[in-house]
């Protein structure tokens, strides 16, 4: 509880340009975020730079910001997007999409109605950007980063039903608009890109 009101003060007084509250809180959750990342990204290099983009971001955007969760989970969730996003523009993942739509297109050639993959995950993945924030979380953490229901359900402080109704949701959205067939291959895909 005690640390519920530090964190409220804290974004209180960061809202209104306290660089002292802003000190404080990069000093309570850099090291926690970075070692996250670095479990993630396995590039030192590249993880200070996206702890950088963070807490510049909350500097930058601190008047509009609005956090309903707790302020580690929101920084912790902007870490799991940014990953996210690199692995997109990531040239590993370009090769690996174009591999897959060859791939594909060889052995799968009976299957007409799937005729370019790349352009599917690249879909789902807006697909995914368009869910309400925690859901998506939530869906991030189980299908991409495969971390299993208990563990999500602690680090965000919600009960497992919630973690296993937020991911039903997800999943009904994504099959309303790919195809069994369909939702396996973009699984398989989504994996790959954590690899």
């Amino acid at each position: 509880m005690q640390s519920d009101c530090n964190e409220k003060e804290l974004l209180g007084n960061l809202k209104q340009g306290c660089s002292v509250a802003f000190n404080a809180i990069y000093q309570l959750y850099s090291k926690p975020i970075y070692i996250y990342l670095l479990h993630k990204l396995k590039d030192p290099d590249m993880c200070s730079d996206v702890l950088q983009d963070i807490f510049v971001a909350l500097w930058e955007k601190r008047e509009a910001t609005i956090i309903d969760t707790s302020l580690k989970g929101y920084l912790f969730q902007s870490a799991r997007f940014k990953i996210v996003d690199i692995y997109r523009k990531d040239k590993k993942f370009q090769s690996y999409l174009a591999g897959l739509g060859s791939y594909m297109d060889a052995d799968y050639s009976m299957l007409g109605d799937v005729l370019d993959h790349r352009k599917q995950l690249a879909d789902t993945m807006d697909e995914i950007n368009k869910m309400p924030l925690r859901m998506k979380e939530i869906f991030i953490a189980s299908r991409i980063e495969q971390e299993n229901i208990q563990h999500i359900a602690n680090r965000l402080s919600i009960s497992k039903q919630t973690v296993k109704n937020q991911l039903g949701k997800a999943m009904r959205i994504l099959r309303m608009n790919y195809s069994g067939v369909e939702m396996i291959i973009m699984f398989i895909g989504l994996l790959l890109i954590k690899k």
